[in-house]
Protein backbone atom coordinates (compact mmCIF):
# COMPACT_ATOMS: atom_id res chain seq x y z
CA UNK A 1 0.00 0.00 0.00
CA UNK A 2 1.32 3.71 -1.00
CA UNK A 3 1.12 6.54 1.10
CA UNK A 4 -1.24 7.50 -1.51
CA UNK A 5 -3.56 5.00 -0.27
CA UNK A 6 -2.89 5.05 2.87
CA UNK A 7 -4.50 8.81 2.65
CA UNK A 8 -6.91 7.52 0.87
CA UNK A 9 -7.95 4.93 3.05
CA UNK A 10 -8.40 7.77 6.11
CA UNK A 11 -9.90 10.36 3.79
CA UNK A 12 -12.84 7.08 3.60
CA UNK A 13 -13.63 6.50 6.56
CA UNK A 14 -14.85 10.81 6.75
CA UNK A 15 -18.44 11.66 4.95
CA UNK A 16 -18.81 13.23 1.71
CA UNK A 17 -19.46 16.68 3.01
CA UNK A 18 -18.75 18.51 6.16
CA UNK A 19 -19.93 21.89 7.54
CA UNK A 20 -23.33 21.72 6.42
CA UNK A 21 -22.94 20.65 2.77
CA UNK A 22 -19.08 21.36 1.71
CA UNK A 23 -17.28 18.61 -0.39
CA UNK A 24 -14.86 16.63 1.32
CA UNK A 25 -11.65 18.02 -0.94
CA UNK A 26 -9.00 15.56 1.20
CA UNK A 27 -8.78 12.96 -1.53
CA UNK A 28 -9.04 15.21 -4.71
CA UNK A 29 -6.24 17.19 -3.22
CA UNK A 30 -4.56 14.33 -2.09
CA UNK A 31 -4.36 13.14 -5.71
CA UNK A 32 -3.65 16.21 -7.17
CA UNK A 33 -0.62 16.32 -4.54
CA UNK A 34 1.05 13.75 -6.30
CA UNK A 35 0.23 14.89 -9.55
CA UNK A 36 2.40 18.14 -8.46
CA UNK A 37 5.22 15.96 -7.70
CA UNK A 38 5.08 16.35 -3.78
CA UNK A 39 4.03 12.98 -2.09
CA UNK A 40 5.82 13.91 0.83
CA UNK A 41 3.15 16.57 2.07
CA UNK A 42 0.60 13.77 1.81
CA UNK A 43 0.95 12.82 5.99
CA UNK A 44 0.24 16.46 6.60
CA UNK A 45 -2.35 17.17 4.44
CA UNK A 46 -4.26 14.40 6.14
CA UNK A 47 -3.45 15.46 9.39
CA UNK A 48 -4.60 19.07 8.61
CA UNK A 49 -7.80 17.82 6.68
CA UNK A 50 -9.55 14.76 7.96
CA UNK A 51 -10.19 16.21 11.54
CA UNK A 52 -12.57 18.13 10.04
CA UNK A 53 -14.82 15.56 8.57
CA UNK A 54 -18.03 13.76 10.46
CA UNK A 55 -17.55 10.26 10.12
CA UNK A 56 -18.49 8.13 7.34
CA UNK A 57 -21.48 5.59 8.56
CA UNK A 58 -21.82 2.90 5.62
CA UNK A 59 -24.97 2.65 3.91
CA UNK A 60 -26.88 -0.23 1.86
CA UNK A 61 -27.30 -0.14 -1.50
CA UNK A 62 -30.41 0.73 -3.41
CA UNK A 63 -32.19 -1.44 -5.37
CA UNK A 64 -32.59 -0.58 -9.04
CA UNK A 65 -36.31 0.48 -8.78
CA UNK A 66 -35.53 3.09 -5.69
CA UNK A 67 -32.19 5.07 -8.11
CA UNK A 68 -34.71 7.27 -9.59
CA UNK A 69 -36.14 9.18 -6.42
CA UNK A 70 -32.65 8.82 -4.07
CA UNK A 71 -30.90 10.48 -7.03
CA UNK A 72 -30.01 13.70 -5.53
CA UNK A 73 -30.58 13.23 -2.48
CA UNK A 74 -28.01 13.83 0.11
CA UNK A 75 -29.30 11.60 3.00
CA UNK A 76 -28.25 8.66 0.91
CA UNK A 77 -24.47 9.66 0.28
CA UNK A 78 -24.02 6.40 2.09
CA UNK A 79 -26.08 3.98 0.37
CA UNK A 80 -25.24 5.16 -2.89
CA UNK A 81 -21.67 4.63 -2.14
CA UNK A 82 -22.64 0.85 -1.01
CA UNK A 83 -24.31 0.86 -4.51
CA UNK A 84 -21.23 1.61 -6.73
CA UNK A 85 -19.08 -0.78 -4.43
CA UNK A 86 -21.76 -3.51 -5.39
CA UNK A 87 -21.81 -3.10 -8.98
CA UNK A 88 -18.00 -2.41 -9.11
CA UNK A 89 -17.64 -6.04 -7.03
CA UNK A 90 -19.75 -7.48 -9.44
CA UNK A 91 -19.28 -5.38 -12.90
CA UNK A 92 -15.36 -4.26 -12.31
CA UNK A 93 -14.34 -0.33 -12.06
CA UNK A 94 -14.04 0.14 -15.86
CA UNK A 95 -17.35 -1.00 -16.80
CA UNK A 96 -19.09 0.80 -13.98
CA UNK A 97 -17.61 4.24 -14.55
CA UNK A 98 -18.29 3.87 -17.63
CA UNK A 99 -21.90 3.17 -17.33
CA UNK A 100 -22.53 5.51 -14.76
CA UNK A 101 -20.50 9.07 -15.61
CA UNK A 102 -22.73 8.51 -18.91
CA UNK A 103 -25.47 8.68 -17.00
CA UNK A 104 -24.70 10.85 -14.45
CA UNK A 105 -23.26 13.60 -16.80
CA UNK A 106 -26.13 15.48 -17.34
CA UNK A 107 -26.09 16.46 -13.26
CA UNK A 108 -22.74 17.09 -13.67
CA UNK A 109 -23.04 20.38 -11.29
CA UNK A 110 -23.38 17.75 -8.37
CA UNK A 111 -21.27 19.12 -5.31
CA UNK A 112 -20.78 22.33 -7.11
CA UNK A 113 -18.96 19.96 -9.91
CA UNK A 114 -17.12 18.11 -7.11
CA UNK A 115 -18.79 14.56 -8.18
CA UNK A 116 -16.75 15.01 -11.38
CA UNK A 117 -13.71 15.95 -9.76
CA UNK A 118 -13.74 12.69 -6.70
CA UNK A 119 -14.45 10.68 -9.73
CA UNK A 120 -11.66 11.94 -11.64
CA UNK A 121 -9.07 11.62 -9.37
CA UNK A 122 -10.13 8.48 -8.43
CA UNK A 123 -9.98 7.34 -11.88
CA UNK A 124 -6.65 8.66 -12.60
CA UNK A 125 -4.35 7.54 -9.69
CA UNK A 126 -5.85 4.19 -11.21
CA UNK A 127 -4.45 5.01 -14.14
CA UNK A 128 -0.79 4.62 -12.48
CA UNK A 129 -1.74 1.66 -10.59
CA UNK A 130 -4.76 -0.09 -9.57
CA UNK A 131 -5.58 -0.90 -5.69
CA UNK A 132 -8.89 -1.84 -3.59
CA UNK A 133 -8.68 1.77 -1.56
CA UNK A 134 -8.06 3.64 -5.20
CA UNK A 135 -11.81 1.61 -6.65
CA UNK A 136 -13.34 1.78 -3.81
CA UNK A 137 -12.46 5.68 -4.19
CA UNK A 138 -14.48 5.57 -7.27
CA UNK A 139 -17.63 4.38 -5.14
CA UNK A 140 -16.84 7.43 -3.24
CA UNK A 141 -16.71 9.76 -5.92
CA UNK A 142 -19.52 7.87 -8.01
CA UNK A 143 -21.60 8.11 -4.89
CA UNK A 144 -21.37 11.84 -3.74
CA UNK A 145 -22.21 12.38 -7.95
CA UNK A 146 -25.34 10.67 -7.37
CA UNK A 147 -26.50 11.80 -3.94
CA UNK A 148 -25.76 15.26 -4.85
CA UNK A 149 -26.70 15.12 -8.47
CA UNK A 150 -28.00 18.29 -9.64
CA UNK A 151 -29.37 19.81 -13.32
CA UNK A 152 -28.89 23.36 -14.12
CA UNK A 153 -31.84 25.64 -16.95
CA UNK A 154 -31.22 25.64 -19.96
CA UNK A 155 -30.55 23.70 -23.53
CA UNK A 156 -26.65 23.96 -24.52
CA UNK A 157 -26.19 24.20 -28.10
CA UNK A 158 -29.73 24.21 -29.05
CA UNK A 159 -29.17 27.00 -31.83
CA UNK A 160 -25.58 27.01 -32.39
CA UNK A 161 -24.72 29.75 -33.67
CA UNK A 162 -21.64 31.81 -31.78
CA UNK A 163 -18.33 30.60 -30.82
CA UNK A 164 -18.55 28.72 -27.21
CA UNK A 165 -16.02 31.03 -25.72
CA UNK A 166 -17.31 34.28 -26.98
CA UNK A 167 -21.00 33.18 -25.53
CA UNK A 168 -19.15 32.70 -22.47
CA UNK A 169 -16.89 36.06 -22.16
CA UNK A 170 -19.98 38.28 -23.32
CA UNK A 171 -22.47 36.65 -20.90
CA UNK A 172 -25.03 39.58 -19.31
CA UNK A 173 -24.42 37.98 -15.47
CA UNK A 174 -27.10 37.92 -13.13
CA UNK A 175 -27.55 41.35 -11.34
CA UNK A 176 -26.42 41.46 -8.33
CA UNK A 177 -29.49 42.61 -6.70
CA UNK A 178 -31.31 39.66 -8.22
CA UNK A 179 -28.27 36.85 -7.01
CA UNK A 180 -29.57 34.06 -4.48
CA UNK A 181 -25.85 33.94 -2.56
CA UNK A 182 -25.09 30.81 -0.36
CA UNK A 183 -23.74 27.68 -1.91
CA UNK A 184 -22.97 28.02 -5.52
CA UNK A 185 -25.23 24.96 -5.70
CA UNK A 186 -28.26 27.24 -4.38
CA UNK A 187 -27.00 30.29 -6.48
CA UNK A 188 -27.05 29.07 -9.60
CA UNK A 189 -31.20 28.99 -8.75
CA UNK A 190 -31.11 32.93 -9.67
CA UNK A 191 -30.42 31.07 -13.53
CA UNK A 192 -34.25 29.74 -13.68
CA UNK A 193 -35.29 33.41 -13.89
CA UNK A 194 -32.19 35.03 -16.11
CA UNK A 195 -33.20 34.71 -19.62
CA UNK A 196 -29.48 35.65 -20.73
CA UNK A 197 -28.47 32.46 -19.55
CA UNK A 198 -30.58 30.06 -21.41
CA UNK A 199 -30.16 32.28 -24.35
CA UNK A 200 -26.29 32.29 -24.29
CA UNK A 201 -25.75 29.01 -23.61
CA UNK A 202 -28.26 27.46 -26.05
CA UNK A 203 -26.79 29.97 -29.18
CA UNK A 204 -23.10 27.81 -28.25
CA UNK A 205 -21.23 25.70 -30.85
CA UNK A 206 -21.31 22.76 -28.91
CA UNK A 207 -20.75 20.03 -31.73
CA UNK A 208 -16.88 19.83 -30.43
CA UNK A 209 -17.46 19.92 -26.98
CA UNK A 210 -15.32 17.48 -25.14
CA UNK A 211 -12.37 17.57 -27.89
CA UNK A 212 -9.15 18.27 -26.41
CA UNK A 213 -8.92 21.97 -28.47
CA UNK A 214 -12.70 22.61 -26.67
CA UNK A 215 -11.48 21.97 -23.30
CA UNK A 216 -8.25 23.89 -23.87
CA UNK A 217 -10.01 26.85 -25.02
CA UNK A 218 -12.44 26.77 -22.27
CA UNK A 219 -9.86 25.96 -19.83
CA UNK A 220 -8.24 29.28 -20.90
CA UNK A 221 -10.91 30.92 -20.50
CA UNK A 222 -11.92 30.04 -16.93
CA UNK A 223 -8.36 31.27 -16.64
CA UNK A 224 -8.38 34.41 -17.94
CA UNK A 225 -12.34 35.13 -15.82
CA UNK A 226 -10.27 33.38 -12.41
CA UNK A 227 -7.67 36.48 -12.90
CA UNK A 228 -10.27 38.91 -13.71
CA UNK A 229 -12.16 38.35 -10.24
CA UNK A 230 -9.61 37.54 -7.69
CA UNK A 231 -13.24 38.63 -5.25
CA UNK A 232 -14.52 35.33 -6.72
CA UNK A 233 -11.29 33.23 -6.60
CA UNK A 234 -13.13 30.27 -5.60
CA UNK A 235 -15.93 30.18 -8.03
CA UNK A 236 -13.91 30.29 -10.84
CA UNK A 237 -11.25 28.02 -9.74
CA UNK A 238 -13.98 25.40 -10.42
CA UNK A 239 -14.39 27.04 -14.14
CA UNK A 240 -11.02 25.83 -15.19
CA UNK A 241 -10.92 22.84 -12.73
CA UNK A 242 -14.22 20.87 -13.77
CA UNK A 243 -13.61 21.14 -17.33
CA UNK A 244 -10.25 19.85 -16.76
CA UNK A 245 -11.44 17.07 -15.10
CA UNK A 246 -13.26 15.58 -18.12
CA UNK A 247 -9.65 15.07 -19.44
CA UNK A 248 -8.93 12.54 -16.69
CA UNK A 249 -12.42 10.63 -17.20
CA UNK A 250 -12.03 10.49 -20.75
CA UNK A 251 -9.99 7.73 -21.40
CA UNK A 252 -12.96 5.60 -19.19
CA UNK A 253 -15.90 6.35 -21.40
CA UNK A 254 -17.26 6.28 -24.85
CA UNK A 255 -16.66 9.62 -27.57
CA UNK A 256 -20.58 10.57 -27.11
CA UNK A 257 -20.09 10.36 -22.84
CA UNK A 258 -17.07 12.74 -23.49
CA UNK A 259 -18.87 15.00 -25.54
CA UNK A 260 -21.57 15.46 -22.80
CA UNK A 261 -18.97 16.02 -20.30
CA UNK A 262 -17.58 18.34 -22.12
CA UNK A 263 -21.47 20.14 -22.93
CA UNK A 264 -22.30 19.89 -19.09
CA UNK A 265 -18.66 21.18 -18.19
CA UNK A 266 -19.21 24.03 -20.79
CA UNK A 267 -22.82 24.90 -18.59
CA UNK A 268 -21.40 24.40 -15.55
CA UNK A 269 -18.84 27.25 -16.05
CA UNK A 270 -21.50 29.50 -17.45
CA UNK A 271 -23.67 28.77 -14.60
CA UNK A 272 -20.77 29.98 -12.39
CA UNK A 273 -19.74 32.96 -14.11
CA UNK A 274 -23.48 34.12 -14.14
CA UNK A 275 -23.77 34.35 -10.66
CA UNK A 276 -20.48 35.16 -9.66
CA UNK A 277 -19.13 37.82 -12.18
CA UNK A 278 -18.12 41.31 -11.52
CA UNK A 279 -16.21 41.35 -15.19
CA UNK A 280 -14.78 39.19 -18.13
CA UNK A 281 -11.81 40.88 -18.36
CA UNK A 282 -9.69 43.86 -16.72
CA UNK A 283 -9.93 44.22 -12.92
CA UNK A 284 -6.73 44.61 -10.69
CA UNK A 285 -3.48 43.39 -12.24
CA UNK A 286 -1.79 40.41 -10.84
CA UNK A 287 0.35 40.59 -7.92
CA UNK A 288 3.77 40.95 -8.73
CA UNK A 289 4.10 37.85 -6.32
CA UNK A 290 2.15 35.88 -9.15
CA UNK A 291 3.82 37.55 -12.35
CA UNK A 292 7.13 36.74 -10.96
CA UNK A 293 6.39 33.21 -9.93
CA UNK A 294 4.55 32.24 -13.33
CA UNK A 295 7.80 31.49 -15.18
CA UNK A 296 8.83 29.31 -12.69
CA UNK A 297 6.82 26.02 -12.89
CA UNK A 298 8.44 24.33 -10.53
CA UNK A 299 8.44 27.06 -7.61
CA UNK A 300 4.29 26.84 -8.83
CA UNK A 301 4.39 23.29 -7.53
CA UNK A 302 6.23 23.72 -4.44
CA UNK A 303 4.09 26.67 -2.96
CA UNK A 304 0.58 24.97 -4.09
CA UNK A 305 1.45 22.03 -2.61
CA UNK A 306 3.37 23.89 0.53
CA UNK A 307 0.13 26.01 1.05
CA UNK A 308 -1.63 22.59 1.78
CA UNK A 309 -4.97 24.87 0.63
CA UNK A 310 -7.34 22.58 -1.41
CA UNK A 311 -8.19 24.83 -3.79
CA UNK A 312 -4.60 26.23 -4.24
CA UNK A 313 -3.51 22.48 -4.67
CA UNK A 314 -6.52 21.61 -7.31
CA UNK A 315 -6.43 24.92 -9.41
CA UNK A 316 -2.60 25.03 -9.61
CA UNK A 317 -2.27 21.37 -10.73
CA UNK A 318 -5.01 21.18 -13.14
CA UNK A 319 -3.49 24.23 -14.87
CA UNK A 320 0.05 23.23 -15.06
CA UNK A 321 -1.51 20.08 -16.55
CA UNK A 322 -3.46 22.44 -18.82
CA UNK A 323 -0.61 24.54 -19.75
CA UNK A 324 1.74 21.24 -20.65
CA UNK A 325 -1.02 20.16 -22.93
CA UNK A 326 -1.59 23.93 -24.77
CA UNK A 327 0.23 26.32 -22.90
CA UNK A 328 -0.79 29.60 -22.22
CA UNK A 329 0.33 32.38 -19.90
CA UNK A 330 -3.32 33.17 -18.31
CA UNK A 331 -3.16 29.35 -16.88
CA UNK A 332 0.30 29.75 -15.39
CA UNK A 333 -0.46 32.80 -13.86
CA UNK A 334 -3.55 31.68 -13.16
CA UNK A 335 -1.53 28.58 -11.49
CA UNK A 336 0.99 31.62 -9.74
CA UNK A 337 -1.78 33.45 -8.47
CA UNK A 338 -3.41 30.03 -6.72
CA UNK A 339 0.10 29.23 -5.04
CA UNK A 340 0.37 32.88 -3.98
CA UNK A 341 -3.10 33.59 -2.91
CA UNK A 342 -5.88 30.95 -2.87
CA UNK A 343 -6.15 29.70 0.73
CA UNK A 344 -8.03 26.59 2.41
Amino acid sequence: MTDLDEVLERFQMGGLEYGGGFANHGPMAAEALVALGHPALLTGWVDLYAPRLPPFSPGRAIAPAERAAARGDASRFADWVATYEAEIARDGVRAVLAREVAALAPGLFAGAAHGLLRVAHAARAIGRGETSVRVREVAFGLGYWAGSYQTLPGEPGARPERDPIDALLTLEPVPPAARAGGAFTDAVRALDAHAPFARALASADLRDAGSDAFLSALCRAGARLYLANPEARIAYAHAVTAPSAVRLVAPWVDAATRRALGTFAYQAAMALHAVSAARAEGGPPPSAEAVAMADDVDEIRYRAACSLGEHAIKLAEACLREDAIAPARELRLAAADAAAHLQG
